[in-house]
């Protein structure tokens, strides 16, 4: 079960990250830029609640 799952979350990963490239490169330059500053600040977000929660030991 959890090899199925690796291996789905990775296949998942690999064609999601083709499939942004592809629309990446279709994009114009204003919108790249404007892509570009709203996934800087939703890493930056991801990155204060991984940084919140770690502490917890939920797991």
């Amino acid at each position: 079960m959890r090899d199925k799952f690796m291996t789905g979350i990775i296949a998942g990963g690999i064609i999601g990250a083709t499939a942004g490239l592809y629309a990446f490169n279709k994009m114009s330059p204003r919108q790249r830029r404007k892509l570009m500053k709203r996934g800087s600040r939703v890493i930056k977000n991801a990155s204060n609640m991984i940084g919140m929660t770690s502490p917890m030991n939920m797991f």
